[in-house]
């Protein structure tokens, strides 16, 4: 009778070492691949670096951040294994918040990069006849410049942390009469109506986006 005891011991110990190694196991693979599935992008949804990030990781679950500095504290803190950011425009030059972030986060990397067509366009609500500001992103700002110059030349133009989030933000308050530059995706998304396309100074216009890591 001892004897069995011991066996039923000696089994049920062995059983518990197998249950606690897969928890153990599926836990750390779990943590793993919920890392590895998550790639940061200057968001919200529909801005440039979302269409950049969406080409370069089409199976990855991709989450939005609402500044370049956030998107590189999320991985530098370890939230976040991977993040696109766009780094440098074929008119407007290299994108001062990224390349201050390089500086500052010393332990990030860039690990691979891209290069897409950036078409920028002027949205509005359905109906609005008589624009009063003008929000977008300071880049899509300066690369639009001369167009802006040519029609809207008195309009005030108002910096926005991206040109979804201008478009966005142009859709969310229709008491101003604002109007957005951004992508066709963002009009789509944001259901703003496209009054002019292409209005960039350059139509070969293009921005490098980069993907940036952990050294560690």
């Amino acid at each position: 009778m001892l004897r069995k005891n011991n066996i039923w011991k000696g089994t049920i110990k062995y059983w518990i070492g197998i249950i606690l190694f897969c928890c153990f196991f599926y836990g750390c693979s779990l943590r793993k691949n919920s890392l590895s599935d998550k790639v940061a992008y200057l968001g919200p949804p529909g801005s440039f670096t979302h269409l950049a990030a969406g080409k370069k990781f089409p199976a990855e679950l991709l989450v939005f951040q609402n500044s370049i500095e956030d998107c590189f504290t999320s991985v530098h803190s370890g939230k976040i294994k991977k993040a696109v950011v766009p780094l440098r425009n074929s008119i407007g030059g290299v994108v001062v918040p990224t390349q201050k972030a390089l500086k500052e986060f010393t332990d990030i990397k860039i690990e691979d990069s891209l290069e897409l067509p950036i078409s920028q366009n002027l949205m509005v609500i359905p109906g609005t006849n008589d624009i009063k500001k003008i929000y977008s992103h300071p880049q899509a700002l300066r690369q639009s410049r001369h167009f802006i110059d040519s029609l809207y030349p008195n309009v005030p133009r108002i910096e926005y942390s991206s040109t979804s989030a201008a478009a966005k933000w142009v859709s969310e308050h229709p008491e101003e009469k604002g109007a957005a530059i951004a992508n066709t995706e963002a009009a789509k998304l944001y259901k703003l109506k496209i009054i002019y396309t292409n209005i960039q100074e350059d139509k070969n216009n293009r921005t490098q986006f980069i993907i940036i890591s952990s050294k560690k």
